[in-house]
């Protein structure tokens, strides 16, 4: 989102005001030509010093000219309304939000009837005011302004920013997030990615508001528009937080973080060797305690080393007993041992032959959580690098408990970039 800038913002209200106070001096350019209301040169003479003085930043004399122009008996309602906005402009230099509040009310009041300032010369008064609240931290009455501005017709992204900033800071924070999702549906139709920040912001606003689901829809969007490491690691850290995640598919959410990259500490890659085991994926088990160990995170330990070595001493039993056991469960009346064996070998790497028994598992037949096997035989095929079998059969999984924003997250890290 763009900051807020006020510089260039009061150097346009600065020439507009100077060039009002002047104009209201000069004759009219013809007969014909409406009258300009007048301005004593006394005045006159007070607002543009002050004008000038703001220019050079000197804040301190400025104010003083307006002091004295405010002190001028019998001003007229045009008098009034240039005294008001040069002495607005001066609040608005010195974060006198208050002050620059009152005066723009009063300018507004006056203008209703002298109509000397178009609704575009209105739009950065009231922008002004607004920035100034934001500055010195009165969020909601700078949401107040920009709300103002918008409504009467200011399309400026820079306010439209602020405004959200503004309702959110405020702690309005239901407000922010329908102006947030305002903003995002708008971009997404017009076939636009839309904005990180804007993304990042609701899945705040929705968590401050205890809204699980509506946060998570917005990390969800970070992962399809974003998809940083950062990213998805939020996004299966929240799936980790479901309470209804179902204990059986704990394994599967390691796998899918392990693809990702998103395991980071030793106590992660620790806990998914350890899921992996009582699988009894030796051969997977193992895998992930070398990456974790070429990545420095799994030290020499002798109780490190007692676990790789119980790890490839398993994986080694499973390669001698393989024959055998895979003879075993063609006899029984279900493929689930079928698939298991399948599931190691795809551990070992062996993916044509682990992907041969996954499938012909599937179609002995899977009598219990056959959803859940179909979830591993297409992160098999993924594994396997078939990237168009896996996507068509993620295509077909739901679930609940966890099982179809599984399906879909494996969709996502699957597509092309």
């Amino acid at each position: 989102m763009r900051p807020l800038r006020i510089s260039a913002l009061l150097a346009c209200l600065l020439l507009t005001a100077q060039a009002q106070a002047q104009t209201a001096a000069a004759p009219a350019a013809a007969a014909s030509a409406p009258a300009t209301p007048a301005i004593r040169a006394e005045l006159r003479t007070l607002l543009l010093d002050a004008q000038n003085l703001l220019n050079e930043k000197q804040n301190g004399p400025a104010k003083e000219k307006i002091q004295l122009a405010n002190a001028v008996a019998d001003k007229s309602p045009y008098e009034s309304f240039i005294v008001a906005r040069v002495g607005m402009v001066a609040a608005v230099t010195e974060d006198d939000a208050a002050t620059a509040g009152k005066l723009l009310e009063q300018v507004l009041q006056l203008n209703a009837s002298g109509a000397w300032l178009t609704n575009e010369e209105i739009l950065p008064l009231m922008q002004a005011v607004g920035v100034a609240y934001y500055r010195t931290k009165d969020y909601a009455q700078a949401a107040t302004w920009m709300e103002r501005n918008i409504k009467a017709g200011g399309t400026a992204q820079t306010v439209k920013d602020a405004r959200i900033q503004s309702y959110l800071l405020a702690g309005n924070l239901a407000r922010g997030s329908e102006l947030l999702n305002e903003e995002i549906a708008a971009a997404e139709k017009a076939k636009q990615a839309p904005s990180q920040p804007y993304l990042e912001m609701l899945a705040q606003a929705r968590t401050g508001l205890k809204d699980t689901a509506g946060a998570t829809r917005a990390v969800e969007m970070l992962v399809q528009y974003y998809p940083s490491k950062d990213n998805w690691r939020a996004l299966i850290n929240r799936l980790w937080g479901r309470s209804d995640l179902a204990s059986r598919l704990q394994l599967d959410v390691f796998r899918l973080a392990f693809h990702q990259g998103t395991l980071e500490e030793a106590s992660d890659y620790s806990e998914y060797i350890e899921f992996a085991q009582k699988a009894t994926f030796s051969a997977e088990a193992l895998r992930v305690y070398d990456q974790a160990a070429g990545a420095g995170l799994l030290g020499g330990s002798d109780a490190n080393k007692k676990l790789r070595a119980k790890l490839a001493q398993d994986v080694e039993q499973d390669r001698k007993t393989l024959a055998a056991d895979t003879a075993a469960a063609l006899k029984k009346p279900d493929g689930t041992v079928l698939f298991n064996l399948g599931q190691n070998q795809i551990g070992m790497q062996q993916y044509d032959k682990g992907l041969e028994l996954m499938e012909k598992a599937i179609a002995k037949g899977i009598p219990k959580r056959t959803e859940d096997f179909r979830l591993r035989l297409a992160v098999a095929y993924a594994q396997a690098g078939e990237t168009d079998k896996a996507l068509q059969a993620l295509a077909t999984i739901s679930g609940p408990e966890g099982l179809s924003e599984l399906a879909r997250y494996w969709t996502w890290a699957l597509r092309k970039p």
